[in-house]
């Protein structure tokens, strides 16, 4: 990394990440890892700010993945390439795998499914400036049913005593979030998507835990009951949403719930036979009526916020283009696709006071691109520049 405590970005045509338009002729000014200021037309004052030209080029704020599992490489099986590993084995792949998400221009990730503390650690070592790296927002364990999806990864807990027990102990050990598995799942073999998996008391202990410590709870929730059952208890991210119907998607929109759809990592899982063969299955089946519940989520108002399930299977960082691409074919304007993957992906993430936006005051996580990407959503796939809290990412 490049390290200059004060930039000043200038003539470039901005996408700020919550107006509706193009900012053009705009200049940034960066301190200590922050916007300073931001405004349009000629500077008055440049003295001690190492100035970058960027006319012709466009920013915007740097990328939000808000479902992503770093201790898995994206393999056609990654769960059993960890499955025998020692602990301070996977914490080193998990780091190695938020580079690769970092150099993409994806800034931010929130992490939902890892082993103990493993993603925590990779967390608190960022957080700490001894490693560059992503911000890192992460669940750390999952609550789920003994046996439930991916129990492999999380606190087997059965009755809302143990899932209240297990709530607090994540909490304690530093958890951002919790997440929750009310439902079954694709890569769990001998469940259903569909299946209900916590009870509503269940997640009520869950939610209750965390209201307490003032965190989110977020959960995986594909079937319609299990959807129903997180939006009645007040959960505040539903992930997938494969079956959630009219209905289920109206009362997302009263409460404020946000979806995070995940859809490229199910196209992914039906495209190759090295995927476990029960997955494959599942998947093919889940592919159409998830993105028609997509499509039906955009027309309604749902509130949308980007997020890939990276590290799953065939779907390593790189992905996340594909996800923003799918949203925009499911009807979302390519403004609205930035606008999810930045302000309202900040927004359910709770940290819209941190990042998401260009504005003064915030994390200066910028990305320069040389090419309008609202022409063209793929040209974020391009080379580009990025920096991340005031620091350019070499």
């Amino acid at each position: 990394m490049t390290k200059t405590t004060k930039w000043l970005l200038t003539n470039c045509s901005m996408i700020d990440g919550w107006s509706d338009s193009i900012i053009e002729n705009a200049f940034i000014k960066i301190e200590e890892g922050k916007i300073i200021e931001v405004q349009q037309g000629e500077l008055k004052q440049t003295e001690g700010f190492e100035v970058v030209d960027c006319t012709g080029k466009y920013i915007l704020p740097g990328l939000i993945d808000c479902h992503v599992h770093l201790v898995w490489n994206g393999s056609a099986d990654p769960q059993s390439v960890i499955k025998h590993e020692e602990n301070d084995r996977i914490v080193l792949e998990a780091y190695k795998h938020a580079l690769d998400t970092l150099r993409l221009g994806v800034t931010t990730v929130r992490d939902l499914g890892a082993p103990d503390r493993t993603v925590l650690h990779v967390r608190d070592v960022i957080n700490s400036n001894l490693l560059a790296g992503p911000t890192i927002i992460a669940s750390g364990a999952p609550i789920c049913m003994t046996g439930g999806h991916v129990y492999y990864l999380g606190y087997e807990s059965d009755g809302a005593d143990e899932v209240r027990k297990n709530t607090r102990k994540v909490l304690k050990e530093g958890a951002d979030l919790v997440k929750v598995m009310a439902t079954g799942g694709i890569y769990t073999k001998g469940e259903e998507p569909g299946s209900v998996q916590l009870t509503i008391d269940e997640l009520s202990a869950a939610k209750e835990e965390a209201q307490k410590k003032n965190k989110k709870v977020a959960a995986h929730a594909d079937g319609l009951e299990g959807i129903m059952n997180c939006l009645e208890v007040g959960i505040d991210t539903i992930e997938h949403g494969i079956y959630a119907d009219r209905q289920a998607l109206e009362i997302m929109k009263n409460q404020g719930t946000f979806l995070v759809p995940t859809m490229a990592v199910m196209r992914q899982l039906t495209s190759s036979p090295d995927i476990p063969a029960f997955a494959i299955e599942k998947a093919k089946q889940v592919v159409e009526p998830h993105f028609n519940m997509l499509k039906e989520a955009v027309q309604i108002g749902v509130k949308i916020a980007t997020g890939t399930d990276c590290g799953s299977p065939l779907t390593p960082p790189a992905y996340y283009f594909d996800e923003l691409a799918i949203m925009h074919e499911a009807g979302m304007s390519p403004m609205d696709v930035i606008k999810a993957s930045t302000s309202v992906a900040a927004e359910c993430l709770g940290v819209e006071d941190q990042m998401g936006r260009i504005t003064s005051g915030l994390r200066a996580d910028l990305l320069i691109v040389d090419k309008n990407p609202l022409e063209d959503l793929n040209r974020l796939r391009e080379e580009k520049l990025i920096m991340k809290n005031g620091v350019f990412v070499g």
